[in-house]
């Protein structure tokens, strides 16, 4: 568990935007592992492709006027 002097030390350090990312950064590696961040950003973009198929009706359950 983080110590609640760590929080406040993190908490009391002077920085700039430029060390604010980078420990905002490593914080976010060390809290999600490093594989999974090379992942996101590497995956390929997903494409949908829509398949249509027809059903011929049957006789039966749901093949009816007001089947299902």
């Amino acid at each position: 568990m983080i110590n609640i002097e760590t929080i406040k030390k993190i908490g009391d350090k002077q920085m700039d935007r430029k060390d604010f990312l980078k420990f905002s950064g490593l914080a976010l590696v060390a809290v999600v592992g490093f594989k999974p961040i090379v992942n996101f950003l590497t995956q390929p973009e997903k494409k949908v492709t829509i398949i249509e198929t027809h059903h011929e009706a049957t006789r039966g359950f749901g093949g009816g006027k007001y089947g299902a």
